[in-house]
C-alpha cells in the first residue's frame, strides 16, 4: 500500500538526496527510481521508511557497458522484486543519444528487464533518449501493461501510439527551457500525462526536483488551455490507475 499525498513526481532519483530526502516524505506521491544495485536497496529502505514512496529498482543505460553481467544483474534486481515488496523497475532504458557506443549492451540488459517484468507483472519508468520508437516496440513484444515514458521528447506521432497502448507520458519542470517538450505536454491527453521531477538533476542551470511541480502544473495548464486543478486531478488519478494496475493499493489522504 501506499498512501497519494500532495503531488505527484512519477521520476525521482530520491537515493541521491542524502539526508534531505525525509523534506518530501509526505508531501510528494513519488517513484523513486534507481541508478543500480547499490541504489536500488537504498530506494527499497527509503520506500520502508516513508508511505508516500514507491520504489523502483533498476540500472540506468548510462551505467551499463561491456563488462556488463547481464545474468547477475537480472538475478539481483529479481531478488529484490520478491523480497523488497517491488512493483516497479526503473530508471531502465535504452539511450541512443549520450551513450550510443554502448546500445548493443543497453539492449542485451533491457531485454532482461523487461523478462522480469514480464514474469512478475510489474511496472517500468522508462528511459528512450534517441531510442522512443524501439522502447515502445519491445514494451508491446514483452506485453508490458504499465510503463512510464520520462521526460519523453519523442515523435509527437508515436504518442498516439503510446497512449493507444495504454502508457503514460511524464512531462518535467524543464519545459520552460526545452520547446520540445512543450510540445509534448501540449499534445499528450490528460489521460496520459503525469508529472515527475528527475530530481535532482540540473538542466541547463535549473535545479529539477518536486518543488518545482506546482509550477509545472500551472504550465501545463496554460499550454492546454485547461484548469490547474483539472491537470492535477487527472495526474494523480493516472498515476493512482497505474499503481492498481501492478497491484499497488493507493490508499489517499
Amino acid at each position: 500500500m501506499v498512501v497519494l499525498a500532495g503531488y505527484v513526481d512519477s521520476h525521482i532519483h530520491l537515493h541521491e538526496y542524502g539526508d534531505s530526502w525525509a523534506a518530501y516524505c509526505g508531501r510528494y506521491t513519488m517513484l523513486a527510481v534507481s541508478d543500480d544495485i547499490q541504489s536500488s536497496a537504498r530506494t527499497v529502505e527509503l520506500a520502508r521508511r516513508c508511505p508516500t514512496v514507491v520504489p523502483a529498482v533498476g540500472v540506468h543505460p548510462w551505467g551499463i557497458g561491456g563488462g556488463t553481467d547481464v545474468v547477475g544483474l537480472a538475478r539481483e534486481l529479481e531478488g529484490l522484486i520478491e523480497g523488497g515488496g517491488v512493483r516497479f523497475l526503473g530508471e531502465v532504458g535504452l539511450d541512443r543519444v549520450f551513450t550510443p557506443g554502448t546500445f548493443s549492451y543497453q539492449l542485451r540488459v533491457f531485454e532482461a528487464v523487461l523478462d522480469l517484468a514480464s514474469r512478475y507483472g510489474v511496472g517500468l519508468s522508462v528511459h528512450a533518449a534517441g531510442a522512443w520508437r524501439e522502447v515502445f516496440e519491445m514494451l508491446r513484444r514483452y506485453r508490458i501493461e504499465v510503463a512510464v515514458f520520462h521526460w519523453y521528447t519523442g515523435p509527437l506521432d508515436l504518442l498516439e501510439d503510446i497512449v493507444g497502448e495504454g502508457y503514460l507520458i511524464g512531462v518535467n519542470p524543464a519545459l520552460r527551457l526545452q520547446r520540445r517538450h512543450e510540445e509534448v505536454a501540449r499534445a499528450v491527453p490528460l489521460e496520459a500525462l503525469v508529472t515527475e521531477s528527475d530530481g535532482p538533476y540540473e538542466y541547463r542551470g535549473l535545479r529539477l526536483g518536486p518543488e518545482l511541480i506546482g509550477e509545472l502544473l500551472a504550465r501545463v495548464a496554460q499550454v492546454k488551455g485547461v484548469g490547474v486543478e483539472e491537470v492535477a486531478e487527472a495526474v494523480r488519478r493516472n498515476f493512482s490507475r497505474a499503481l492498481s494496475r501492478v497491484g499497488v493499493d493507493p490508499l489517499s489522504r
